[in-house]
């Protein structure tokens, strides 16, 4: 059982507390259809699987953030991993989720 700190209200596992789910297929489409730069599947897919996991994790129900640590917590990971993108593109993409994220109710205000 997870708390929502915000609401105080319990969020059961099998429900969601946000206005809809975050489908990563929409997303990326969304993203390629707004950057004017190549984005490969596999860029794409260590984005989506960097960004989720600090999302799930650092995030959590309610959390809040800044939009440019987000940025550079996806950045940090890809150097950690050692997997070498343009910096620009990284926070670009990431900017788009988030843009994404906002305007289809994946925020609770």
């Amino acid at each position: 059982m997870i708390i929502d700190i915000f609401r105080k209200n319990e969020v059961h596992e099998d429900e969601n507390p946000y206005e809809s789910n975050i489908d990563s297929i929409k997303v990326y489409n969304y993203v390629n259809s707004h950057i004017e730069f190549n984005l490969s599947l596999n860029n794409w897919l260590h984005i989506d699987n960097i960004f989720s996991e600090i999302w799930n994790s650092k995030i959590g129900i309610g959390g809040s953030f800044y939009w440019d640590e987000i940025e550079n917590d996806v950045l940090l990971e890809f150097k950690n991993l050692k997997i070498l993108v343009p910096e620009n593109n990284v926070k670009a993409v990431v900017h788009l989720i988030l843009e994404y994220i906002e305007k289809n109710g994946g925020f609770i205000n």
